[in-house]
């Protein structure tokens, strides 16, 4: 499965680093984040929904799988300024919108929905894949654990605070993702997306 950029945005797009840093909403974010920092990699952080809020510096870029839902986030990010907004199709609010080539798992026969570009895998997938396209060599997902602990920004833990329920179709297009040649560039800091796709470390940032 691939994205390919559609519409340029009118920003500059091109990479300050070789490494891009993926900041979801998952509850490991802020232990993810830590660890990453401590290891003082050059880097262009990138985020998810409110993952944007805790990094301490330049965010580059925005990434959201479902843009048609949030364009009020888009159009009033917190530390955004400056920030290229990512989304699958022209949505208002967005300055870059992919086209998503992946297969669907039978998914809309099963479900009856009429989605056919839905995203399968999570935000962190469109993420990864928009990542891959614009050139960054590693690419580290932090709280991106697809597990259903919560966000992070959640403080009490309770039923009510609990999700998202992932689906087999997600972890089914992570582990077909897995099989592409491109996914040796991406790795995770924590959950099933590092048994997956490999734990991200500082050593395997740096070649060795």
């Amino acid at each position: 499965m691939k994205v390919k950029l559609h519409n340029a945005p009118s920003k500059d797009i091109s990479r300050n680093s070789d490494v891009l840093l993926v900041l979801g909403d998952g509850d490991s974010l802020k232990g993810d984040l830590e660890r990453f920092l401590g290891w003082n990699v050059r880097h262009d952080a990138s985020a998810l929904g409110r993952g944007i809020k805790e990094y301490p510096g330049y965010v580059r870029h925005w990434f959201c799988g479902d843009g048609d839902t949030s364009i009020w986030w888009a159009k009033n990010l917190p530390n955004g300024n400056g920030t290229i907004r990512h989304c699958m199709g022209e949505v208002d609010g967005f300055d870059a919108d992919w086209d998503l080539e992946q297969p669907d798992y039978n998914y809309c026969t099963i479900t009856g929905e009429t989605n056919v570009g839905r995203m399968h895998g999570s935000s962190a997938m469109f993420a990864a894949l928009c990542g891959v396209e614009l050139g960054y060599s590693k690419i580290v997902l932090a709280g991106c654990p697809l597990d259903m602990n919560g966000h992070w920004y959640w403080t009490e833990k309770k039923k009510e605070t609990l999700g998202p329920i992932w689906l087999g179709v997600d972890f089914m297009a992570w582990i077909d993702f897995r099989e592409q040649q491109e996914a040796q560039r991406v790795r995770s800091m924590s959950g099933y997306t590092a048994k997956i796709l490999g734990q991200a470390t500082e050593d395997w940032i740096h070649g060795k």
